[in-house]
């Protein structure tokens, strides 16, 4: 009997097994090893770049310019390539950070069936506010969406974006520490009408002490 690791090799070989359970990053390296670019002659060098930033941040690693006389450079790249995009398969297939405040955040009566989650969480440049909403209509041509922090009557701006592309994250930034603005809103704004927040608040949270 054939183990998963055995179907998988076989599969990336062309062959007629595909693994099980599927498995999408599978058929995105079968994709580039049947690309007929990927095979190509490289241009004189092609090889050592593509090298060198696979191992970016690795001295230890010496890239060498010799080729094995046995394997043609385009074997040479299309190696390398299938170890980037493991490796950037492994990259995404990390835990998501999930430490931070995280708020509800709902929708008012311009948008009653917005809701979402805003992870608040401290970094060096300042505070990472990711808002994960969803029934949030995109804005419309010629507006935007703006992100806010509030106390007190007082808010700063912590970024803009417009959701026409779908409802991915949208990370937002803010500058002042978010437990000292705990109120958080996000407004619909008009180009061209300056920066001061509008009246159209359609969501809002607030970070619980």
């Amino acid at each position: 009997m054939k183990t998963p690791e055995d179907r998988r090799a076989t599969y990336l070989g062309s062959g007629p097994e595909a693994p099980s359970p599927p498995d999408d990053r599978l058929d995105l390296i079968r994709e580039v090893l049947s690309a007929e670019a990927t095979w190509a002659e490289p241009l004189p060098g092609t090889f050592e770049l593509i090298a060198a930033e696979v191992g970016a941040g690795k001295p230890e690693l010496a890239v060498s310019p010799k080729r094995s006389p046995r394997l043609s450079p385009a074997w040479g790249i299309a190696a390398v390539l299938v170890v980037a995009l493991f490796g950037f398969l492994g990259w995404l297939d990390r835990p998501v950070e999930a430490e931070g405040s995280l708020v509800a955040m709902t929708g008012t009566i311009l948008a009653p069936e917005a809701q979402g989650t805003a992870l608040v969480r401290e970094a060096p440049a300042g505070w990472y506010i990711r808002l994960e909403i969803e029934g949030l209509a995109a804005a419309p041509e010629d507006t935007y969406y703006e992100g806010w922090v509030w106390r007190d009557g007082e808010g700063v701006s912590i970024g803009t974006f417009h959701l026409r592309g779908g409802f991915e994250p949208v990370a937002l930034w803010s500058g002042v520490d978010p437990a000292d603005y705990p109120a958080i809103s996000v407004t619909l704004q008009d180009e061209g009408a300056g920066t001061a927040a509008s009246e159209r608040v359609v969501m809002r949270g607030r970070i619980e002490e």
